[in-house]
């Protein structure tokens, strides 16, 4: 499936339907299609009048600037990304001040699918390419972080696998993209209230779901959320209940990979089961740490590819069936957890 970047928004829910700004001009951009539309702003591909050049453009929705923090927040998204210069971040191309109009900027526009697409067609990613697309979200959450901020809503909807050139070789790397800073904060300060949960509940650390001040290792727990979806093709904390999700995320041990694909290398499976530890302390302290693994892990998969052990010869490997799934929480753990969360005012942060 080819399709173009929609910086991390939903589709449009009625594609017959124009978006309101679908064929106008803003500033020195011509609007061309709705890409998408999430809480905050539309998405539009669009090109530069004068030059041709195909972009993206987020536009807040109208109505949403004169609320309580909503255009700070828009605004603090494209200063985030434009101090983020990095080939696996989605680069911001202009941010027009103009004192009329809707608030606006411009980005790259983007050819082929978001992981997560790519995830319901095909359930999961060969350990080859899976660790290859890894490799280059820790990348670009290393820069992330080295601008002093953190992304918070890692998950497979915000990565973005662009379509190789037409030119390209069969065995040449998928260029890979972060999308959606909608969320993201600058490291130490407090825009959003204290107490809030900010994020997706399948995909936040247990610091965000406790509404508890976090740091760049709230990324590295949402990341290796990710990588156990892509390895495995299921999700360690499955439910339809956000308060059961958080709960999940605060207090259940994740089951071991290898319970649900036998495939996944010990040392692979045993980073990811590092990354999802409870207490941040617990976890690899940054992007570096987890680069490092993941190159050794690449060198060890390369030269044992065709003379990987049967996973029952395997010292130490977990050999108990899996769940379907955890389920609901028991009545004293969802009380403990409603009891934690409903104070903070739990909600979903748009």
């Amino acid at each position: 499936m080819r399709r173009e970047a929609d910086g991390g928004q939903k589709p449009a829910t009625d594609p017959g339907r124009p978006a309101p700004l679908t064929g106008r001009d803003l500033g020195r951009y011509r609007l061309e299609h709705a890409l998408g539309s999430g809480g905050m702003a539309h998405v539009y591909a669009g090109r530069e009048r004068s030059s041709g050049q195909r972009v993206a453009i987020k536009v807040l929705h109208e109505g949403k600037a004169p609320q309580a923090g909503m255009r700070e927040r828009f605004e603090r998204e494209w200063r985030v990304m434009q101090e983020i210069v990095h080939p696996n971040v989605v680069a911001v191309l202009d941010w027009p001040d103009e004192p009329h109009g809707p608030l606006y900027y411009a980005m790259e526009l983007l050819d082929g699918e978001t992981l997560a697409e790519r995830l319901d067609r095909d359930g999961r990613l060969p350990i080859d390419l899976a660790i290859d697309v890894f490799t280059q979200i820790a990348k670009g959450l290393s820069a992330v972080h080295a601008a002093g901020s953190i992304h918070r809503d890692i998950k497979p909807q915000n990565v973005f696998l662009c379509s190789r050139p037409a030119s390209s070789r069969p065995d040449d790397v998928v260029p890979v993209k972060i999308l959606d800073f909608g969320l993201a904060r600058v490291l130490g300060s407090q825009i959003t209230g204290a107490g809030v949960i900010v994020g997706t509940p399948a995909y936040v650390s247990p610091e965000q779901a406790s509404g508890d001040r976090i740091d760049q290792r709230a990324d590295v727990y949402a990341l290796g959320l990710l990588m156990y979806r892509v390895l495995t093709g299921h999700h360690p904390f499955t439910s339809d209940d956000q308060v059961a999700t958080l709960g999940h995320q605060l207090l259940s041990p994740p089951p071991p990979l290898s319970w649900l694909e036998e495939t996944v290398p010990l040392s692979l499976e045993a980073l990811v089961m590092r990354m999802l530890r409870k207490r941040p302390d617990d976890r690899p302290a940054n992007m570096a740490d987890i680069l490092t693994e993941l190159a050794s892990i690449e060198r060890e998969v390369a030269a044992s590819r065709g003379s990987m052990p049967a996973r029952d010869d395997v010292e130490g490997r977990p050999t108990n069936p899996p769940d379907d799934s955890y389920g609901p929480l028991n009545p004293l753990a969802e009380s403990l957890v409603k009891n934690a969360l409903v104070p903070k005012g739990f909600r979903r942060q748009k």
